[in-house]
């Protein structure tokens, strides 16, 4: 299967309702598909009246199409919410649409003409990767997973209230509304979800039934003269899920803590992402940082490149390409991207990953396109200054300076932060530890394989600024009409002892930097004037298997006590939850790409303190749980 989701064949013979030629099957009805929406999904789900008094709502639907559900569900939002609830949308579709073929369909409701032009500023990328779009001045997020329905929903985390299911026709579609489908719609409702669709057949109705759901004929929407309702009763059908999933869930913890107030503790990029996940949410959030101000570490580089590490396969690829489409999405918004584009060559290690990644993209080609040279470029790609991001993503948070958190104490449901001395400092109901290099110093993070590497850039003028990005190893950038280049990987073995101003260990580094410049852009690197270069050097954190780390911290001496019988092939136990630190989160690791990945993991771990639907797949979650570290060690010995 192609790596770029395929694009629908459509047919605009009807202007004002757009057919698909594959499945013979219109996306929306001719008689207003806009009524079509609120009489037979919102009304079927009993909305706006089943979220009136919620302080959040979650929906799914099968089939985003031209997003008619969509606008028609946010409409009905806008004008019955409570002032601080949420909604949530999960949409799902295997055919997207191009932005232009979405605009031409929403033409045809004038009534929704504001927020349709809204979700188009924010239409989705063609790529196989979940984004969420953000509209917290409605409370409410749009999250669309593209690909087909069977593999999105094998993934899906999350409980939902409600179920908007608008596949092409069963006849047309069969493997939309299949038994296995069924199932995990049951798995993933909550208590007393409801459930709407336009058909009646035969096989939808008994497939509901079969997976505890109460269905009823209603009647349909114009022309057509039935529709079916559903209320989710209890699950008959167990879920369908691979051993292997099953076995992670039970060691893995997942737990949301709800909470008022969150103390974030790391003010570099990592914070200040977790910081704005949790404002657009509401929550009060205070960021403790020990310096005296922004940019201690590397988040205090002048710049950094944004740019997608492509896997070809795995649980890591949609974690890197999501954390990709939203890092870009996140500093558009903020005005903080310079896209000057990535050329992305290959070296030896990569040569052949980079070949079948460019023949097979999982990028449209205003994203990434060949190279006569083989690179491929990224033409969305750029640098970010880091200071800016961190300013602009923490603006709805209090940030504490000179405020060096030691210790972390439970006092009473809450989680009090501690200074050196002892003194109180701070009560919040959930923490979020995202200080980098000091990660480990805190007891509950302390079993994590946490490396540290000493990283250097350089910047100054030079005789002619690049016209883009250059990565191979290291990377070249144009910065202020000259150019910024690196960095170094040069292993730490003790934060105390490291020194960023060492002048001995800055201009080893700054040989090596020049060196390897030279060895992408020779010319570029001859016409450096030395005495006008500028360094700077910063610790990185990263982990043995280069991926990041993010989410709920496990209690390692119980977490090892509970498993310890896997250790020798037993069972897990599964009468219990993994024991966790309730209310602590962590995102570290992230090496050198914390600029690109920031923005995704502190909405990953934003959605699981409030038990909603995430972002990511299942899997992609485990790849980076903290506890994956107590299992691989528990299965070495």
């Amino acid at each position: 299967m192609p790596r770029l989701p395929p694009a629908p064949d459509l047919d605009w013979s009807d202007p004002t309702a757009p057919r698909s030629r594959a499945f013979d099957d219109v996306y929306f009805s001719k008689a207003g598909g806009l009524a079509e929406a609120e009489a037979v999904f919102l009304g079927g789900c009993g909305l706006p009246e089943g979220w009136r008094n919620r302080d959040r709502f979650t929906v799914c639907e099968l089939g985003f199409g031209a997003g008619i559900n969509v606008l028609a569900a946010w409409r009905a939002w806008k004008s019955s919410h409570l002032p601080h609830a949420q909604l949530h949308i999960s949409t799902i579709e295997a055919f997207p649409l191009a932005r232009e073929d979405a605009a031409r369909a929403m033409a045809a409701f004038p009534e929704v003409s504001d927020l349709a032009q809204r979700l188009l500023s924010r239409w989705p990328v063609r790529a196989a990767a979940p984004q969420r779009l953000w509209f917290p001045e409605d409370g409410f997020s749009l999250t669309v997973h593209i690909g087909d329905a069977e593999t999105i929903f094998s993934g899906l985390e999350g409980r939902f209230d409600a179920w908007f299911l608008d596949g092409f026709a069963p006849a047309r579609n069969p493997a939309m509304w299949s038994p296995a489908l069924f199932r995990r719609i049951a798995a993933l409702s909550a208590p007393g979800a409801r459930l709407a669709t336009y058909t009646v057949a035969g096989e939808v109705r008994r497939g509901l039934e079969a997976v505890g759901f109460t269905v009823e004929k209603r009647p349909g929407f114009a022309a057509k003269r039935e529709r079916l309702e559903g209320r989710f009763a209890a699950g008959v059908a167990p879920d369908s899920t691979s051993p292997a999933r099953a076995t992670l869930g039970q060691l893995y913890p997942y737990a949301a803590a709800h909470p008022r107030r969150v103390a974030v503790i790391g003010a570099g990029v990592a914070g200040a992402a977790a910081a704005h996940a949790l404002s657009r949410r509401g929550v009060e959030t205070v960021v403790l940082e020990a310096g005296r101000g922004l940019g201690a570490g590397a988040s205090g580089n002048p710049a950094g490149l944004v740019m997608p590490r492509l896997d070809r396969s795995g649980p890591l690829r949609p974690l890197f390409l999501a954390a990709y489409l939203e890092a870009v999405a996140t500093y558009e918004s903020f005005g903080v991207l310079e896209p000057c584009g990535v050329e992305e060559r290959a070296d030896a290690r990569r040569a052949e990953a980079l070949a079948d990644l460019l023949a097979d993209p999982p990028l449209p080609d205003d994203w990434m396109r060949p190279l006569p040279n083989g690179a491929a470029f990224h033409a969305r790609a750029g640098l970010v200054r880091p200071l800016a991001a961190a300013i602009s993503m923490m603006a709805g948070a209090s940030c504490l300076f000179e405020a060096e958190v030691a210790a972390l104490e439970r006092v009473n449901g809450q989680w009090v932060l501690r200074a050196g001395d002892g003194r109180a400092m701070l009560k919040a109901d959930a923490v979020v530890l995202a200080c980098g290099a000091r990660l480990t110093q805190f007891a509950p993070a302390s079993f994590l394989p946490i490396t540290l590497s000493r990283g250097q850039i350089e910047w100054g003028p030079c005789a002619t600024a690049p016209a883009h990005a250059i990565a191979q190893s290291a990377y070249l950038a144009p910065y202020e009409d000259g150019v910024l280049f690196g960095a170094t990987f040069d292993a730490v073995t003790d934060a105390r002892r490291f020194d960023a101003d060492d002048h001995a260990a800055m201009a080893e580094a700054r040989t090596r930097n020049v060196a390897a410049l030279a060895a992408i852009a020779p010319e570029l690197a001859a016409s450096l004037d030395p005495a006008k270069l500028q360094s700077r050097a910063a610790l990185r954190a990263t982990t043995p298997d280069r991926v990041p780390v993010a989410g709920l911290l496990p209690d390692a001496p119980a977490w090892n006590a509970r498993f310890a019988a896997l250790a020798h092939g037993g069972e897990a136990p599964a009468d219990a939850p993994p024991p966790a630190h309730e209310g602590v989160y962590v995102i570290g690791g992230l090496g050198a790409r914390g600029l690109t990945l920031a923005p995704l993991l502190g909405e990953r771990l934003a959605s699981e303190m409030f038990a909603e639907p995430q972002i990511l797949p299942k899997n992609s979650l485990n790849a980076m749980h903290p506890a994956r570290f107590l299992h691989r060690a528990l299965k070495r010995q």
